[in-house]
């Protein structure tokens, strides 16, 4: 066998030199029909309608206090039980946090008290006849329109709850939060709202 560097000439060399080389070029078609695939699939899309329109905002950090409220066996969803207020009462409910949730008092930009309620299934009285008022640590909140209306099914765990969000200020806020909620509607004294749970959240 001649050695490699006869007459400056080597064969195997070439050989292995030429292999790399079919594979440069196998590689480079196949990422020239990748790309041809990706603008295809680009041109259908475009075809196909608007495009859609995005975001990417750093996400909001939120701290959440949650009650259950249980006072009835029957209405509530998940939990199958509710509070209820009958026309003309009222109940207090407290979040109350650790020590070192004082902190975080310090760092709120924004504070949301959301409850979740519906009215009775009483549905002969017009829903637009039932009202609430609000109280958080003492502070009447500007409650409007109730956005609750007429559970259903009647007399079954209702399905239909809809959600009450009152923005509060964030110097009303102690460790100890005190939620009073009146019922003030024009109906009758066995008429009722249902309160199935409500959230403090803490925007920082």
């Amino acid at each position: 066998m001649m050695p490699c560097h006869w007459y400056g000439m080597c064969p195997y060399s070439q050989g292995m030199q030429g292999m790399q080389g079919m594979q440069l070029i196998q590689e480079s078609n196949e990422v020239r029909l990748l790309e041809e695939e990706e603008e295809e699939e680009n041109l259908q899309l475009m075809r196909q309608g608007p495009q859609p329109i995005l975001s990417n905002q750093n996400p909001s950090r939120v701290l959440v206090f949650r009650k259950e409220l249980t006072g009835y066996p029957n209405y509530g969803n998940p939990s199958g039980n509710a509070d209820i207020l009958y026309t003309g009462t009222q109940g207090t409910w407290t979040f109350n946090m650790p020590p070192l949730m004082a902190v975080l008092l310090n760092n709120t930009q924004r504070i949301e008290l959301v409850i979740r309620g519906a009215l009775d299934d009483h549905y002969n009285v017009a829903e637009n006849r039932y009202s609430a008022t609000v109280t958080f640590n003492g502070q009447r909140q500007n409650v409007g329109q109730l956005p609750f209306v007429h559970g259903r099914p009647a007399g079954q765990q209702f399905t239909n709850w809809n959600e009450l969000v009152l923005n509060i200020n964030p110097r009303l806020a102690r460790l100890n939060n005190r939620v009073v909620i009146r019922n003030t509607s024009n109906v009758g004294a066995n008429d009722w709202i249902a309160l199935d749970w409500m959230e403090l959240r803490f925007i920082v």
